[in-house]
């Protein structure tokens, strides 16, 4: 079975807990794809739930910022979708996902390394109405960099910044008309609470999503 409309894409799965818990509400795993940097994540993952020999969901490890740019590929260049059980790298479905969620990823970065990934996530996008990345991360009510205990240039991005972002990226990939179809919607929920070290206590969890009509 190919890949079809309604395959969904985890980026940053790491134990796999999203993703499986996609397939316990009722989502076919057969259309599920979970993805992380690290395989240490996705063995941990069966571990922690005792499946490795029964998960019936295709975990894999590749980095996206291997994918190419828009300016240094083309759709000539976009191979045959295998079937998602083959998948093994994020470069055999470009083109191809209707839904992909990345949670707590995009603020391990600064501001111009999130832009790139934004541009590698849209070129896995299938352009049709209903195709939406959509995920959760740390931002601020005011755009700026998180201060980060650890000493990282992390960036946090504002609900308007945010949208901004998103039309900046399919104007650049698909060009104005194109970004005009495209609906960004962006909202901050409560601060990260107690447990966060201090100086991360001024941030909130920003919910988004990024939708073609």
């Amino acid at each position: 079975m190919h890949l079809i409309a309604s395959t969904q894409l985890i980026v940053a799965s790491q134990v796999g807990t999203d993703v499986r818990k996609l397939v316990r509400d009722g989502y076919p795993a057969s259309q599920v794809l979970g993805c992380d940097l690290r395989p240490e994540y996705i063995q941990l993952g069966h571990e922690l739930f005792g499946d490795a020999a029964t998960c019936p969901i295709r975990f894999f490890t590749s980095n996206v910022f291997d994918l190419p740019l828009p300016s240094e590929s083309s759709a000539d260049s976009i191979a045959a979708v295998p079937d998602p059980a083959a998948v093994s790298d994020l470069g055999q479905v470009r083109g191809a996902l209707t839904h992909i969620y990345t949670g707590a990823l995009f603020h391990l970065f600064d501001e111009e390394t999130q832009y790139e990934l934004a541009v590698r996530l849209v070129t896995l996008l299938k352009r049709r109405p209903g195709a939406v990345v959509f995920g959760r991360h740390a931002g601020l009510p005011e755009e700026g960099y998180i201060d980060d205990h650890l000493g990282r240039k992390r960036y946090g991005h504002s609900e308007s910044s945010w949208r901004c972002l998103w039309k900046r990226v399919f104007a650049e990939v698909e060009g104005e008309e194109f970004a005009n179809r495209v609906i960004v919607e962006a909202k901050l929920e409560g601060a990260l609470g107690a447990q966060a070290p201090v100086d991360l206590r001024r941030t909130q969890m920003l919910y988004w999503s990024v939708s073609i009509v």
